[in-house]
């Protein structure tokens, strides 16, 4: 992984504390580095490749498939082409921030909102997935952001289909896994549609980098290469659920009759292709914490991993966040993997992790012993240009200082505008990884 090469505006306040914390996060980042995650787990002797307990004698394959989707495609791509170096290897990639790879396709792609390039690339990811017989080593590479990256509507359906369907569930209070169960059912992909379309290769490796709480296979990239337990009439009976069968597109409950009638072949539960493929979470937010963990601990503070699964509201996990603060001694600080939520009620940019850092730093106004910072691993954060937020108990009152209202800016979920404005914004770029969010918090003599 490249240098973590932050704005480093965010400084300005509070120098040597946040150059602090933003190392701690540099080495979360470090720690789910794809490239380096692959080469170890894919070891290489020889001829011979282990994936966990299997073992592959690369003399007995005419060449290597890569197929990888996803933010952190390009590097898990180039790890996957290092390791196989020697065995001719072809290979598509789908990318939001597509890179060149030697003998493979990298093609650019849209995240988060799929579009015809997501389309373009994982139709044509599929024809070269098709092409796999025997004598082919198919090595596919998954991490977060591949559902849209990689996005195939099944026979019928199109873009806009799938994007007025969502925007239904979502309206209507669908919950995530519900949302997912349909998106499996209206997919060519998704839902272990993929896994088929390479079931006539030699063999079959999986590598995952999970972005998903609990690092279920099902939900990350709406699990194109495992069993999908739902079916096409679980999909239909969250359509009617909520009752939105007439505000979904007529093709779409079409589909899903059809699949219910059994027209349609179901996403598949099972299969030899599944018993045949090694799968592996290669990187999760587990690591990012333990990498986070270890620098904190080389930089003299006593580290505390809280959890690997945080979730909630944002905002409502601040409060209980700045809580713990309070309990904490001098030199100590918490740290805390997973991924929250927002509900948008107002106009405003900004994303999780500066919601996050905002309505903390309301909690914490005042505090001169700490510092917290809230940042998505993959140098996103909502519709903004920033990673996250980096504040402490000054920030509420710098905000005052300029003449804003931070409860205000709050309710409108503008974060981005007021963290921005007072100079406590994370802008690192793309990361190039991908594992949810990571929350530092730090307390001082």
């Amino acid at each position: 992984m490249r240098e973590l090469d932050f704005d480093l505006r965010v400084l300005a306040n509070d120098p040597g504390r946040r150059r602090s914390l933003m190392k701690v996060f540099a080495s979360a980042l470090a720690a789910v580095d794809p490239e380096a995650a692959v080469g170890a787990a894919l070891l290489r002797e020889g001829d011979a490749l282990m994936l966990g307990e299997r073992r592959l004698d690369l003399a007995r394959f005419e060449q290597g498939i890569v197929l990888a989707f996803g933010k952190a495609s390009v590097p898990m791509a180039r790890g996957i082409a290092s390791v196989l170096a020697g065995l001719p290897v072809v290979g598509v990639v789908a990318s939001n921030s597509p890179e060149a790879i030697d003998g493979l396709e990298v093609l650019r792609s849209s995240h988060p909102v799929p579009d015809s390039l997501s389309v373009d690339a994982a139709r044509r990811l599929v024809e070269l997935a098709s092409t796999a017989g025997p004598g082919d080593l198919v090595i596919v590479g998954i991490s977060g952001g591949g559902s849209a990256l990689l996005t195939l509507p099944a026979a019928g359906i199109t873009l806009d289909n799938l994007a007025t369907t969502t925007g239904a569930l979502l309206r209507c209070g669908a919950t995530i896994d519900e949302l997912n169960v349909v998106r499996r059912h209206l997919s060519a992909v998704k839902g272990g549609r993929l896994a088929e379309t390479v079931a006539g290769a030699g063999a079959v490796l999986t590598l995952v980098i999970s972005d998903v709480v609990g690092d279920d296979l099902n939900v990350i990239a709406s699990g194109p290469m495992v069993p999908d337990p739902s079916t096409f009439a679980d999909a239909m009976a969250v359509l009617d659920k909520y009752s939105i069968g007439g505000e979904v597109p007529a093709a779409i409950v079409e589909h899903l009759m059809s699949g219910v009638a059994g027209e349609i072949g179901d996403t598949p539960d099972g299969g030899p292709v599944f018993d045949r493929q090694s799968i592996s979470l290669v990187a999760t937010a587990a690591d990012a914490a333990a990498g986070a963990a270890d620098r904190a601990r080389l930089l003299g503070w006593e580290p505390n991993v809280v959890t690997t699964a945080l979730t909630g509201e944002a905002r409502e996990v601040a409060v209980r966040v700045a809580a713990d603060s309070r309990e904490m001694s001098a030199g100590q600080m918490l740290i805390y993997a997973g991924e929250t939520t927002v509900t948008v009620v107002g106009d405003g940019a900004g994303g999780r992790n500066q919601e996050l850092a905002l309505a903390a730093s309301i909690e914490l106004a005042g505090d001169d012993g700490v510092v917290l910072l809230s940042g998505g691993t993959d140098g996103i954060d909502g519709m903004s240009d920033a990673a996250g937020g980096l504040v402490d108990g000054h920030t509420e009152q710098r905000g005052r200082a300029l003449g804003l209202d931070s409860a205000a800016f709050l309710a409108r979920n503008d974060s981005n505008t007021y963290l921005s404005s007072v100079g406590d914004v994370i802008v690192t770029g793309p990361t190039g990884t991908n594992v949810g969010d990571v929350l530092l918090v730090a307390r001082s003599g």
